[in-house]
């Protein structure tokens, strides 16, 4: 469960933890002859509270299991009043971004028990990841990325967008959408925009190691004052 969400397997890890301390407890009280029956009708009802709490997330979790071949990041779906973009599956929610830009996040579970909707793009799409460092700036990347492919512009159908799909502690990982009039041109502009996007990580690394020196000086001649 660590590889596929870390912050779920930590949560269940503690709860298990507290219910085998519960049990040694209550078998240790045993053991000196006093009665257990509240302490066993205390934690069974413990017990009963913790499944109610975490059923809405494991609903979730589970759903994916079942929606991975129904639809992928980058389909256009639609479901009860939210529609859009999905830019990013997570094992609770499927993240979409719609028509003003806005990211509008669906629990799986009701991919299971609500009707949606795919939509057939019109055109070709396809979903770019760009990965940069995390002490990039993002938003000044995201700006100059769609600036770097104007020239790209008439083999897209639609204007190109770019959003951010997911962040750790190192890294951030950016999703580039186009819609290609042309699918053969598919290999063309993959490679200029590929070949844009290494000058750029290059020339926001250099901005970046700037800039932790210039915090640095300012450090040292503030601890000089």
């Amino acid at each position: 469960m660590h590889s596929s969400s870390s912050y779920l397997a930590a949560r269940i890890q503690r709860y298990v933890f507290l219910l085998v301390w519960a049990v040694g407890i209550i078998l240790a009280i045993n053991q000196v002859g006093v009665s257990t029956d509240i302490l066993l009708l205390l934690t069974a009802l413990a017990a009963i509270g913790f499944f109610l709490s975490a059923y809405p997330v494991l609903q979730n979790f589970v759903s994916r299991s079942f929606l991975s071949l129904q639809y992928k990041v980058g389909d256009t779906l639609s479901i009860e009043s939210s529609s859009g973009k999905v830019i990013e599956i997570t094992d609770l929610n499927t993240v979409l971004l719609d028509e003003d830009g806005n990211l509008v996040t669906v629990p799986n579970v009701m991919f299971i028990k609500s009707i949606w909707t795919k939509y057939q793009p019109s055109g070709y799409e396809l979903t770019l990841p760009v990965v940069i460092k995390k002490d990039i700036d993002t938003v000044a990347f995201e700006t100059a990325l769609l600036e770097s492919i104007v020239d790209l512009k008439k083999y897209f159908k639609k204007s190109a967008q770019v959003v951010t799909s997911k962040t750790d502690d190192k890294t951030a990982e950016l999703s580039l959408i186009l819609n290609l009039k042309d699918p053969e041109k598919k290999s063309l502009v993959t490679a200029e925009i590929h070949e844009n996007v290494e000058k750029l990580k290059v020339e926001f690394a250099q901005k970046a190691e700037e800039t932790k020196k210039e915090e640095k000086l300012n450090e040292i001649k503030d601890i000089g004052k």
